[in-house]
């Protein structure tokens, strides 16, 4: 049940994200909070909510139109998941070195995604792959502006994520808090 409370939350807040539709991510939320889950499944629901929710609020204030700026704004909403699964649509698009480097970024949620459920083995095997591609790919994620920092969290197995950085975040001077 939790994989599929997951993967069809997060399917449904990438296609509302596209669409700016945040409503049609409130109603997937809405239709398994009809179900009664049991309460940790209702706490993962309600907590995705009110991060997809921050999303959809700094992705309107900063006029964010471009999806790789979204992208940061997910990471750093600590939806590893999500990321994976809305990067993994511009992966498909990509080739040569911006592939690869997206393909390192993809790996790095992966290994957030370890470490948040407790898979520390599979998290520093996929932390050397990331650190890896990211590393020789650099030049094709400038628009995280402060990669060396993932980079770097990614090689020492730091277990808190790195905020992942880029100026257009702060044009609305939009914060968590709002």
């Amino acid at each position: 049940m939790s994989r599929d409370i997951r993967n069809s939350l997060s399917e449904a807040f990438i296609g509302a994200l596209a669409e700016m539709a945040p409503s049609a991510c409130r109603e997937a939320v809405d239709i398994w909070r009809a179900k009664n889950p049991s309460g940790v499944y209702l706490e993962y629901i309600q907590d995705r909510w009110r991060r997809y929710d921050r999303v959809f609020k700094q992705v309107t204030i900063d006029r964010l139109d471009n999806p790789l700026l979204r992208s940061l704004v997910i990471w750093n909403n600590g939806l590893f998941f999500e990321f994976h699964d809305h990067l993994e649509g511009l992966w498909k698009q990509s080739s040569g070195d911006e592939r690869q480097g997206f393909k390192g970024l993809i790996k790095a949620a992966g290994v957030y995604i370890h470490l948040e459920n407790g898979n520390q083995q599979a998290a520093k095997r996929l932390s050397v792959k990331s650190h890896l591609l990211i590393r020789q790919h650099s030049r094709s994620l400038i628009f995280i502006t402060n990669l060396e920092n993932l980079a770097l969290k990614l090689e020492r197995l730091d277990p808190v994520a790195p905020r992942l950085e880029n100026p257009a975040l702060h044009q609305g001077h939009w914060s968590a808090a709002d």
